[in-house]
């Protein structure tokens, strides 16, 4: 598992999300990756500064990173329906449906204005 960190505007970490390898290398090959490139900048990690790539969630590319996901989860809800059936376990379940859970914490996450 990888994650994913959000930084509230004063600069301290306040959150993060643990995602599967494939959905982070489906992230970084996707138009999501293009949507603005990060910027370096000095943070606080469990009290020391750091520098870190980052993005700003802030004007239009709050909004761009909202669409994108937004759009992916309709398409991943349409991939999921297809491939259900009566005879699932839980298991399968779970499994098919990693990318949806993944793709809604991440576009909550981005839709957070603490971020």
């Amino acid at each position: 598992m990888l994650d994913i960190t959000f930084y509230t505007q004063d600069r301290e970490a306040a959150d993060y999300l643990d995602v599967s390898e494939d959905f982070y290398e489906w992230l970084a090959k996707s138009p999501f990756s293009r949507i603005t490139p990060p910027e370096v900048q000095e943070m606080t990690v469990d009290g020391e500064p750091i520098h870190v790539p980052i993005i700003l969630l802030e004007g239009i590319n709050r909004r761009r990173f909202s669409d994108f996901l937004r759009d992916a989860i309709v398409q991943e809800s349409d991939e999921v329906l297809q491939h259900t059936h009566a005879d699932f376990t839980k298991d399968d379940y779970q499994t098919l449906t990693l990318r949806l859970r993944e793709l809604q914490s991440l576009r909550k996450c981005i839709e957070n204005e603490q971020y």
